[in-house]
């Protein structure tokens, strides 16, 4: 018994009808539906066909070959809009069959396109590309040969698409259910609809393309199809193990592996930002090449002064580092339950009914007396969790340096042997700094440079020393936006040769739209802005570059002017530093506004996906993140007019000045009142942020180390 597993609409009717015609082997069905037709004993079949995801199947004895039909998602979804349409609901809308299955809400259709392509190619002995099949059937087959005795091969009853839709299959027209002759040739033309690779492109449209390659894009490059529907060489190293299985040729090793190494503090550090996103993203895309036991590639680890294999992290990698996260929201989550104590006590202290019989009779002196001891006790608060916090970092930071001191002696022999040292975060190269081996540094930004006054002394002071070892080695560098490019090579004189651009990404799996309004429910109701109807969203740390009190400005201006507009603020993230504006604390400026505080990574797309718009009036920033993650939801952006936002947001959102508090609120207006602009720039967010992906960065980083090495 072999499986013949396949998404639907995929090929594997067509392949059962070659078997049987050429080679005259029968095959049968396995399956979950209830009061359909299946076969007793349909385990002694040679072939047993099924869409299941693999720990659905009945035997689950993972030593029974399998091989996978694998075709281009987009011809298979919209051939089952169809076969929706036609067959399984007559009559139901064929735009709505194809956008409910391309999202797959909570794993239906066979788990969803990407989530059946990806466990099955992991499970398959041996993968078939449709495509091919099309093409040479025969020898397609042959490729069986390996995992089952096939008979000699009758080339002569071939049977062609034509022959199938017109007329009475074996496999696809319901012949093997006994049915009438006339419901078998309906069948049959119903099943074999076109037989040809790329008919999407006439029926699939543009908006449903670009959902569609939001939600399985990363998928479709990692098994070789592009968004304009051609088929690409895949890597030779990042995917062997699909290019064994369709029976690719191999390019094989011939040189010792390149050995690289990897500073990663960063991914076991308490934070939860940008940096260690791209760090993780990085690492779980390099995980393949040290799977592929013909790999050109040896990679390790520096971390906190020791040197691990990359796979020896593999498990934390996949995982996220989750544990850090989930320590850094129960800080949040405690540091916000200590401040609603104290104020419990205060209140306690002087009970709210005194205070509004002072306001009543007009005594404000005593009323401004409280209301300025409650803003001076929430000031203290937060410059106590603050200085706590930053005492937590200081020795955090301390530790690596002094850590970083000692093992700079003891490692420096073994750095030394390595071909490219790769620093993604320039404040850490004090273990390297005797180190001959070329070292690769990622820049992020030049925040220090560019807006100093956003930053805190030490953070200007060490992001300098970091550039100063970047110049002073000659380190070749990585910036993640074209605009961090520019700013290296005119703040710096850098040589264009040394600087190269490579963007980062969104993790697509975790950002796209959310479609399940009873989950959604749950998530804004979890937040406290169920019942808010509109908003605006920010997420980002509560600092002053990220530009918040002109963004509560604006919408201040908006609320003013237009006092019964059924619109809210909301703002999400954690508090950074100097946060004391007064707009935060001030009762005019707070109007329709909610702070959520320190949102999980599992919630966040929820809350975008019901935004109206993600508010994003940053000063300056290196590539801009949140803003990206917002349009992988459909989200279009205010940004602010600067820096990476120009380039990572472009169409996808409105452009402002972030210091013109009348433009934020006209832009705020326009998204809000104008919903045909909205709805335009809802479509263009999403193709906007089709043009950035993770497997994208892993590649052309790949590319960077090897031109490095090699030069």
């Amino acid at each position: 018994m072999i499986w013949l597993s396949s998404f639907p609409r995929s090929g594997n009717t067509f392949f059962r009808n070659v078997l049987y015609e050429v080679y005259g082997l029968e095959s049968t069905t396995f399956h979950l539906e209830p009061g359909y037709h299946l076969d007793e004993n349909y385990a002694d079949y040679p072939f047993v066909k099924t869409h299941l995801l693999p720990d659905q199947l009945k035997p689950g004895d993972s030593s029974i070959p399998a091989i996978y039909i694998i075709r281009d998602g987009r011809d298979a979804l919209v051939s089952m809009a169809h076969h929706r349409k036609d067959i399984i609901a007559p009559g139901s809308d064929f735009y709505e069959n194809l956008k409910v299955a391309i999202i797959a809400d909570r794993g239906s259709f066979f788990g969803g396109w990407s989530e059946n392509v990806s466990e099955w190619i992991l499970r398959a002995d041996m993968v078939i590309r449709y495509e091919d099949l099309l093409i040479d059937p025969v020898k397609e087959a042959e490729r069986m040969r390996a995992l089952f005795d096939l008979p000699k091969p009758d080339e002569s009853r071939v049977p062609r698409f034509e022959q199938l839709k017109f007329g009475i299959p074996q496999y696809g027209s319901g012949k093997v259910h006994g049915f009438s002759e006339a419901r078998m040739k309906e069948l049959a033309q119903k099943n074999f609809r076109k037989g040809r690779a790329g008919s999407w492109k006439e029926e699939m449209p543009e908006e449903l393309v670009d959902l569609f390659w939001s939600y399985h894009g990363d998928t479709m490059e990692r098994v070789g199809y592009t968004y304009d529907g051609k088929i690409k060489d895949l890597h030779t190293e990042l995917d062997y193990l699909l290019i064994d299985k369709l029976g690719k040729t191999k390019q094989e090793t011939r040189f010792k592996p390149k050995r690289i190494l990897i500073e990663s503090n960063k991914v076991v550090s308490p934070d939860n930002d940008g940096v260690k996103r791209y760090q993780i993203e990085l690492l779980k895309g390099f995980l393949p090449l040290l799977e592929n036991p013909d790999s050109g590639w040896a990679i390790d680890l520096f971390i906190r002064g020791k040197i691990f294999p990359l796979l020896f992290f593999k498990e934390s990698i996949l995982e996220d580092f989750s544990n850090g996260t989930l320590k850094e929201a129960r800080h949040q989550e405690r540091d916000k339950t200590f401040f609603e104590r104290v104020e419990q006590i205060l209140i306690k202290l002087v009970p709210n009914s005194f205070v509004s019989f002072l306001a009543k009779h007009e005594i404000k002196v005593f009323h401004n007396i409280y209301e300025f001891l409650k803003k001076m006790l929430r000031h203290t608060i937060d410059v106590m969790l603050t200085f706590v916090n930053y005492i937590k970092l200081l020795l955090y930071r301390l530790f690596n340096v002094f850590e970083g001191s000692i093992s700079g002696f003891r490692l420096e022999k073994q750095f030394n042997q390595y071909d490219l040292i790769h620093l993604p975060l320039m404040h850490h190269y004090l273990p390297f700094r005797r180190s001959k081996a070329k070292i690769l540094t990622t820049v992020h930004d030049l925040t220090h440079v560019i807006c100093p006054q956003f930053h805190t002394k030490i953070n200007i002071e060490n992001s300098a020393k970091g550039m100063d070892f970047v110049l002073n080695i000659g380190s070749d560098v990585i910036a993640v936006s074209h605009s961090t490019k520019n700013d290296l090579l005119k703040e710096y004189n850098m040589k264009p040769e040394k600087v190269f651009m490579v963007h980062e990404a969104a993790d697509k799996k975790k950002f796209n739209f959310k479609i399940n309004q009873e989950d959604n429910s749950k998530v804004l109701d979890k937040y406290g802005i169920a019942e808010l109807g509109n908003y605006l969203v920010c997420l980002s740390t509560i600092e002053p570059r990220k530009n918040l009190e002109n963004t509560m400005r604006g919408f201040k201006l908006l609320i003013d002017e237009n006092p019964d507009i059924p619109l809210h603020l909301v703002i999400a993230g954690k508090k950074g530093w100097e946060n004391n504006d007064s707009v935060f604390n001030d009762p005019a400026y707070l109007r329709n506004v909610v702070f959520i505080g320190f949102v999980d990574d599992e919630d966040i797309s929820a809350i975008y996906s019901n935004a109206v718009a993600m508010s994003y009036l940053s000063f300056y920033e290196g590539f801009g993140l949140p803003p990206l993650e917002a349009m992988c939801c459909s989200t279009p952006v205010i940004y602010g007019n600067n820096s990476s936002l120009i380039e990572v947001v472009g169409p996808g959102g409105l452009a402002c000045k972030p210091d013109d508090i009348n433009e934020i609120k006209e832009k705020f207006e326009q998204i809000f009142f104008d919903k045909e602009l909205r709805a335009r720039k809802s479509r263009e967010a999403l193709k906007q942020s089709l043009g950035f992906s993770w497997r994208k960065t892993v590649e052309q980083t790949l590319d960077v180390y090897k031109q490095i090495i090699e030069k």
